[in-house]
């Protein structure tokens, strides 16, 4: 990492080196930007990039989401491509499970907004059930809706390609460097403080995941939103039995198994809002139940690891892309619930907002001034409680 005295000066300064931050530094290259720096408080790996279950998929309920995760599945594709990185990327499938009617009835209609936009997307019979889910249990399985362009990404060869990149092409990226302040100059954003060094910025970008909002109140700005936590788990290696990745919609859960063999993934419990690292045994204690209901094979399998995350939720729950707008030159990619998935999607369309001066219609529904203007987008196929 680089050890030298920060700079003083930067075109673009980005907060957060997680896998939306180097996400849109990798874009801001592609796309000729010069002087990016690039500062998070944490260590590499250490928040919620290192912290997710992974999971990528094209369609969801809504046209909003559905056409931005479709961009996110497109940029997906080609990252280890771009990068020069193996980013591991691996189109096994995504099944969302329905355990009930009204599941079904929303994975029915969701079904058409995706086959509308073109998502390879489709409900699957008993038989291909059977083929597919060979292990889940039966009695338990109302419908499923599988897409075959989903899959999933290990964050670990995914930070990686992104890290490698970045340093290879001239961003410098600095961990361990807290933000303590930002400036403002009449109506726009013009440096960022860490500690007693100031750096002065054309652009700011924060994509602090759970500190977004701590960001926009160093600005005197509002943020839509709340932190929430969740929680994941690792089973020991066992013989194949999952074989695409997937959602329990009914259940609030979602896994998938590696190629060493562990099940990985968590389920959703309601609780209070709340900012922790610490796991839960009741909470463990639910992923366990949801995993012996429905893949009755697993009761044997013995939990490896047991691990919490952070992120700032919107109260949609959708993300908040773009320029805040009570203060120009802050940009913020927050609020979501699904950003390790849909980093590809906003690191290309905030790079574009930002070099080209563009606003890419599928950016354009999460906007951080939504709730005021156009309304919370409505979108049921999350996996949250």
């Amino acid at each position: 990492m680089n050890t030298l005295p920060l700079p003083k000066r930067a075109s673009v300064v980005i907060i957060g080196g997680g896998v939306q931050g180097l996400s849109v530094a990798f874009n801001l290259v592609e796309r000729g930007q010069k002087d990016i720096l690039v500062l998070d408080a944490g260590y590499w790996q250490g928040g919620a990039s290192g912290r997710n279950g992974t999971l990528i998929r094209p369609g969801f309920a809504s046209v909003p989401w559905t056409e931005l995760f479709i961009l996110t599945v497109d940029e997906w594709r080609s990252w280890s491509k771009r990068l020069g990185e193996n980013v591991m990327f691996t189109q096994r499938g995504y099944s969302v499970v329905s355990e009930a009617e009204k599941s079904e009835a929303m994975l029915l209609e969701g079904l058409k907004v995706q086959q509308s936009l073109g998502v390879n997307s489709r409900m699957l019979s008993r038989r291909e059930i059977d083929d597919l889910l060979p292990a889940i249990n039966k009695a338990r399985v109302r419908a499923v809706q599988h897409q075959p362009d989903g899959g999933v990404a290990p964050h670990h060869a995914v930070m990686k390609g992104l890290l490698a990149f970045c340093q290879r092409n001239g961003v410098d990226v600095r961990y361990r460097t807290k933000i303590s302040g930002l400036e403002r100059t009449g109506p726009r954003v013009s440096a960022v403080l860490a500690g007693d060094h100031r750096i002065e910025a054309d652009c700011i970008v924060s994509c602090a995941g759970p500190n977004n909002p701590d960001i926009a109140a160093m600005a005197a700005v509002p943020l839509n939103g709340f932190g929430m936590r969740i929680e994941a788990m690792a089973l020991e290696p066992t013989r194949p039995l999952i074989k695409p990745a997937i959602a329990l919609i009914d259940s609030l859960a979602y896994f998938h198994q590696t190629a060493r063999g562990e099940v990985v993934g968590g389920t959703e419990v309601p609780e209070r809002p709340r900012m922790s690292l610490k796991v839960d045994v009741p909470v463990m204690a639910n992923m366990a139940k949801v995993y012996l209901e429905m893949f009755p094979q697993l009761g044997e399998v013995r939990i490896l690891r047991h691990w919490a995350g952070q992120f700032h939720a919107s109260t949609d729950y959708a993300p908040l892309l773009g320029e805040h707008p009570d203060l120009k030159d802050l940009w913020f990619s927050a609020g979501w619930s699904y950003g390790f998935a849909g980093a590809p999607a906003a690191g290309r369309l905030l790079a574009e907002a930002i070099a080209k001066g563009r606003i890419d219609r599928r950016m354009k529904p999460f906007a951080l001034d939504r709730f005021e203007k156009t309304g919370p987008i409505v979108e049921g196929g999350i996996v949250l409680a």
